[in-house]
């Protein structure tokens, strides 16, 4: 017998594990310690209020999670994290997760959801589409560092990122995480590597473990100043990853890939209206 309730009072112990349990055959395996997923819900922005588990004899084999925040000029849920046990997949307890989730949602007022999908991962696409969800556009998700014959010299700044304004830092629309106001819950652990040339400017921004959530580049007359800058931090990471950049941003995507950077994977943003 399966219970639905939300995760207020759940441990971080406990949704580490059923986060490990759901995702240890994911396309990408992932897992996570408590600590790490405490940081990741804070930074999300989670509201455990509106976000909710499934439990099989009262253990967390399932869960839901949102975010709840204003993107495009609505009160939206974001899904921050979803994911059901091997062992309790094809029982149907993905849709009752779902439709539970949806009805406290619209009792809020909540009427839009959005969610990022991997393009390939075509189960949970059809999932999501035949509840509704309609393609918003294609993000990229890329890894790598630049290779060194492309290194190019050059004074770099870094700053916090909390010395820049609360604004966007890239030419393209974030998606939901990496907007400006989620940076901002974890502040600390950003930085920016940025370089002006008369009134143009190329800014990069970075965590600690390499993450790079935006970029600013406004084409070819910017490629020495992003070399540059990517010169740096390569010099600094074995490994960035980029996260969602729109794939309508050939330019830029083009010239990581000529550096060295490879896509990871791609994903639809995709939104559902209730």
């Amino acid at each position: 017998m399966y219970e639905f309730r939300n995760l207020e009072n759940v441990s971080f112990e406990d949704l580490a594990n059923a986060h490990n349990l759901a995702f240890s055959d994911y396309i990408v395996p992932r897992y996570l310690t408590p600590e790490e997923i405490e940081a990741y819900f804070r930074v999300s922005g989670v509201d455990y209020s509106k976000s909710f588990g499934a439990l099989y004899e009262n253990k967390l084999i399932g869960m839901l999670v949102n975010s709840v925040d204003t993107f495009r000029g609505k009160t939206v849920a974001y899904d921050a994290m979803t994911g059901i046990a091997k062992e309790h997949r094809g029982k149907g307890i993905f849709s009752e997760l779902f439709e539970y989730t949806k009805t406290i949602l619209k009792s809020n007022n909540i009427n839009h959801y959005y969610l990022e999908v991997i393009t390939t991962n075509e189960r949970a696409y059809t999932i999501y589409k035949n509840k509704g969800g309609k393609v918003h556009r294609e993000l990229s998700y890329m890894t790598g560092r630049m290779n060194s014959k492309f290194f190019k010299d050059g004074e770099v700044k870094v700053s916090p990122l909390c010395a820049f304004p609360e604004i966007e830092l890239s030419n393209y629309e974030p998606s939901f995480g990496n907007r400006i106001t989620s940076l901002h819950r974890n502040v600390d652990d950003y930085q920016v590597a940025h370089i002006e040339a008369e009134d143009r400017i190329v800014a990069i921004v970075f965590n600690k473990e390499g993450g790079i959530p935006q970029i600013k580049f406004s084409g070819s007359d910017d490629i020495d100043l992003l070399y540059k800058a990517f010169t740096y931090l390569s010099r600094n990471f074995e490994n960035l990853r980029i996260s969602n950049i729109p794939v309508t941003e050939t330019k830029l995507i083009k010239e990581l890939l000529s550096i060295g950077f490879e896509i990871l994977v791609n994903q639809y943003e995709m939104c559902i209206e209730f």
